[in-house]
């Protein structure tokens, strides 16, 4: 099996991780696929990097594809949640992936205040991308979903696509 990148993009709480873990949990329970999800933050995490400057923000967007990219080249599916701000990752995956698919949840800042699982509008977090850090956004997507999308389609939609992607992908 060919590997295949599906990058799941838009601002915080938008559903970035909650689309990507149930396309993972589809995968594995309807085709027996087991798919890696990486998540932005958890990427952050683990190498202990704290830097939201948009310098430090373009270093570790360029960091989780890499990383991707290792693990798309070895024949994995892989389901990276991550906010991307910038237009030059976007079409460095697109230049970069045979099998790519780019998914924008294109939530409204209302919606979004209104779900802040991370406390960052109540806190008024700095260098918080798309409230006082801009934002490229995406206008090339395969998928756009926006504001209250049905998860559930969403993830139905996504693995329809993955199988447009990649004629060989036997789901």
């Amino acid at each position: 099996m060919q590997g295949i990148l599906v990058y799941i993009t838009g601002l915080s709480g938008s559903g970035k991780s909650t689309l990507a873990k149930m396309v993972v949990e589809n995968l594995l329970k309807e085709f027996g696929i087991h798919a890696v999800h990486l998540d932005g933050d958890l990427l952050r995490s683990c190498i202990s990097n704290n830097n939201y400057t948009l310098q430090g923000r373009l270093e570790m967007a360029s960091y989780y594809v890499k990383v991707a990219k290792l693990l798309v080249d070895q024949g994995f599916i892989v389901v990276l949640s991550t906010i991307s701000m910038f237009e030059a990752v976007r079409a460095f995956n697109r230049e970069n992936f045979k099998n790519y698919l780019e998914v924008f949840l294109n939530v409204s800042e209302k919606i979004r205040i209104n779900r802040d699982p991370k406390n960052f509008y109540k806190n008024n977090t700095q260098n918080m991308a798309g409230l006082n850090q801009d934002v490229e956004l995406p206008k090339r997507s395969h998928l756009v979903y926006t504001d209250n999308f049905n998860i559930n389609n969403a993830c139905r939609d996504i693995i329809e696509k993955l199988k447009e992607v990649n004629a060989k992908f036997a789901l």
